[in-house]
């Protein structure tokens, strides 16, 4: 912690870059207490999960569905503000057309036409198309998730992110409460996770 303190005094961005395995901070409060302690009166920061789902999932419809869930699943668990991003946007043509346009998959409304695809997977079952059918309608009835594309290589795409981060966690309203006498630290920070 103390190696942070002159970072954070001096409103930068602090970035902590969480390994692709989930489960190594998902199922473990670890990642919960640390958080919590950062986000305590000692330290009073202003933090955002910054959720990376890779785009390709969008072009298989049950990948799309368990990112879905790994997302909301994240929001619920560290009950933080959160953005998620469908990263390396660029590259989604390699992996040949979308069913639908990209809003449809940032937007996650209307999953019920995802079903049309399942329906014609012989592996799947029949339970499995209906457990599917009802995870996509608890996504949908909540609107909870949504994405926003980012191509690392377009500035206005990071921009947007940025903006979002900054809009999600109070920061952009900073000049706005610089008068409050308890003022929180002005430093960014995101925690980024990898599906």
């Amino acid at each position: 912690w103390d190696k942070l303190q002159p970072l954070i005094q001096k409103g930068t961005y602090l970035i902590f870059d969480l390994p692709g395995q989930v489960e190594l901070f998902m199922m473990a409060d670890s990642l919960k207490s640390i958080v919590l302690e950062m986000v305590g009166n000692q330290w009073n920061l202003r933090l955002t999960v910054v959720h990376l789902v890779d785009s390709h999932l969008c072009c298989d419809p049950p990948k799309y569905i368990s990112a879905l869930l790994l997302s909301l699943s994240t929001m619920l668990h560290l009950e933080m503000p959160h953005v998620n991003i469908l990263s390396k946007i660029d590259l989604l043509k390699n992996y040949g057309p979308l069913a639908f346009n990209l809003d449809f998959y940032t937007e996650a409304l209307d999953l019920h036409y995802l079903m049309q695809y399942l329906e014609g997977d012989k592996i799947l079952s029949k339970q499995y198309r209906k457990l599917s059918a009802g995870l996509c309608e608890v996504v949908e009835d909540f609107s909870l998730v949504s994405f926003v594309p980012l191509n690392i290589e377009d500035k206005e795409s990071v921009q947007t992110i940025v903006a979002l981060v900054d809009k999600s966690n109070g920061f952009v309203f900073e000049g706005l409460r610089a008068h409050q006498k308890n003022r929180r630290s002005a430093a960014r920070i995101f925690i980024f996770g990898n599906s």
